[in-house]
Parts: C-alpha cells; sequence; structure tokens
C-alpha cells in the first residue's frame, strides 16, 4: 500500500519561508544593532527572493500574505506603545505636518507631472501615493478618478520602491542632520509611503521616534477619505462633469487603524497587566519582521525595469520636495 504526500501549497510553502527568512532575520539583527531586525529582515527577504532555485510561486504568495494580513495585525499591536497624553501634546504639531505633507505632495505632482508629460490622472496617483499611505492610496484614488490599470499599477510600483528605499534613506538622513526623535518622528511618519514602512524606519531610529511617526502618519491615513473623495470631485470638474461625483465612492478607516487606537487605549488606562503588554509588543515586532521579510521577498530587478525609469524619476522628485519641505516646515516650528 502506497501511501500519498499531499503537495505543499504555495502559501504554505511562501508562510513558511516568510517565518524562515523573518526568525533568522531577528536572530542576525543582534550583530548588527546599528542596522536593526527589520532593515535586516528586507535585506534578507531581497537575497532569498532572488535565489534562482527558490519557488517564486511561493515567494509571491508567501509574501503577499505577510504584507496584507501580518502587517495589519503588528500595526495594531504595536498600538500598545503609544501612550495618549502623546497623542495630545503632538495633536496641532502633527495635524500640521500632515496638512503640509499632503498638500505639498499632491500639488508638486500635478506640476511636475505636467512637466514631463504625464496625465493628470497618473501625477494624482503619485501625489496621493506619496502624500498619504501608499499604496491603498493609489488604489482607492485611481477608483475615484478612473484612472487606467496600467497607470494604477505602475504607480503602486513606484511609490512602493520608494518606499522600500526609504526604511534605509530615512533613517541614515536622520542621524546626518542629527536629529533628536521628535523631529525624526514628525520627519518620518510625515514622509513615507506605507505604514510598515514608517514603522521600520522609525525604530531603525528609535522606539521614541516610532512612536510619534505613527501618530503622525495615522494622521495621514485617517486623510484617506477626504482627500480621495475631493480629488474625485474635483477631476470631474475638471473635466466639466455634473454634481460631485462621489457616489459609489466607499473609503472607511483602516481596521488595524482601529485596531491601532483600542491597544493605545488599553495601555494608556492600563487595563492589561504590564507582562501582557510586554508579550503584546515583542509579538507585534515579531509579526513586522516577519511582514517586511516577506516584502523583501518580493522585491525583484526587474520591478524596476518594469516600473520605467521616467516614472521612477517622476515619483522620486516629488518625494524629495515632499521631504525639503516637510522638514524646513519641523525645523521652523521646532
Amino acid at each position: 500500500m502506497k501511501l500519498s504526500l499531499m503537495r505543499p501549497s504555495p502559501l504554505g510553502l511562501g508562510l513558511v519561508l516568510v517565518v524562515l527568512v523573518g526568525s533568522a532575520s531577528w536572530w542576525l539583527a543582534q550583530f548588527v544593532p546599528s542596522l536593526g531586525n527589520v532593515t535586516v529582515a528586507i535585506l534578507l527577504g531581497v537575497l532569498v527572493g532572488n535565489l534562482p532555485a527558490i519557488n517564486h510561486e511561493a515567494v509571491i504568495t508567501g509574501g503577499k500574505f505577510a504584507e496584507k494580513e501580518l502587517l495589519p495585525i503588528s500595526v495594531a499591536l504595536l498600538g500598545v506603545e503609544l501612550q495618549l497624553a502623546q497623542l495630545v501634546e503632538l495633536g496641532g504639531l502633527a495635524v500640521l505636518v500632515v496638512m503640509v505633507s499632503i498638500l505639498t505632495s499632491i500639488v508638486v505632482s500635478v506640476k511636475i507631472g505636467a512637466w514631463l508629460g504625464f496625465s493628470r490622472t497618473f501625477s494624482l496617483l503619485i501625489g496621493a501615493g506619496n502624500g498619504i499611505c501608499g499604496s491603498s492610496a493609489v488604489a482607492s484614488t485611481s477608483l475615484a478618478i478612473k484612472a487606467e490599470e496600467a497607470e494604477t499599477g505602475i504607480s503602486i510600483g513606484v511609490v512602493n520602491l520608494l518606499g522600500t528605499i526609504g526604511i534605509f534613506l530615512m533613517p541614515a538622513a536622520v542621524g546626518w542632520l542629527s536629529l533628536n526623535a521628535l523631529e525624526s518622528g514628525l520627519w518620518i511618519g510625515g514622509t513615507l509611503q506605507a505604514f510598515g514602512q514608517v514603522l521600520a524606519a522609525g525604530f531603525a531610529v528609535s522606539p521614541e521616534a516610532a512612536q510619534v511617526a505613527a501618530v503622525v502618519k495615522m494622521g495621514r491615513v485617517l486623510m484617506l477619505g477626504v482627500v480621495v473623495v475631493w480629488l474625485g470631485a474635483w477631476v470631474r470638474a475638471q473635466n466639466n462633469a455634473n454634481g460631485s461625483g462621489t457616489s459609489g465612492i466607499r473609503v472607511g478607516v483602516p481596521r488595524f487603524i482601529v485596531g491601532f487606537f483600542v491597544m493605545s487605549l488599553l495601555a494608556s488606562f492600563e487595563v492589561l497587566p504590564r507582562d501582557v503588554l510586554a508579550f503584546i509588543t515583542t509579538s507585534g515586532k515579531y509579526l513586522l519582521v516577519l511582514a517586511m521579510a516577506g516584502i523583501g521577498m518580493r522585491i525583484h530587478l526587474r520591478m524596476l525595469l518594469s516600473t520605467g525609469l521616467k516614472a521612477l524619476i517622476f515619483g522620486g522628485l516629488v518625494w524629495l520636495v515632499q521631504l525639503v519641505v516637510t522638514w524646513g516646515v519641523i525645523s521652523i516650528l521646532l
């Protein structure tokens, strides 16, 4: 009698790879504390994901699951590190940084995009992705302004690549400028594209910087619905359409943001014991490392080529202006 063994699914194999790479990164980071476990996870993920003998279907499936499922959970759990007193203290300052960052990204994107010959819809996708929250903002904005699929795909590629570069670039820039935790947190939270990227870069600087960055980033994410509806109405007005054109557009607050606030409340009012909060914090950081490992595994050199050099330069210019203007505002305020 022969025993038949089930062939492991691409998702199962991919998750095994994610856990192995993430766990190895968690261990290796102790030997390179200047990099941090999140940065090590991305680098090791890229190395493993580009091995010729690797099962690329498993890499893509597992990496996508880590980004879509594990990353939101990690963000929610890390809410225990945010105290409400800090949120209140940063209130006005965080709001100002958020508004400057978003408006700068969108306005500059429209101007530079027109100069480089890109369509208005593509320019708005790049502006929203850089200014608000990366891929989610691009996807939501594309529905509102009826962008073409190719424009949406390229925009997501550009924004994700820039954000990944930013995970390494921002901590280095913070060190070069000798910024303190408040300054670096405001700058990172106000300019990096995705929430996971903000946390990764923030923790690479310090836990305090990561907390401030998370507050500012939450403000940007919470502006998603308002900005997307406004952009949809503006594009329709530009096209001489009747009405606001907002029907059918539904943009809610992401569940991981709600979870982040809930965990923050539990920590702020000391509802849970300290050892439980410590366990939640460690679990959130570990899941963040796994998510970054999965994201790193999906980064390939051909992504840069498929994205298009001109589009990448365009997105980079927009982000550079956003970085400079946001830092200018922060330096004036502080």
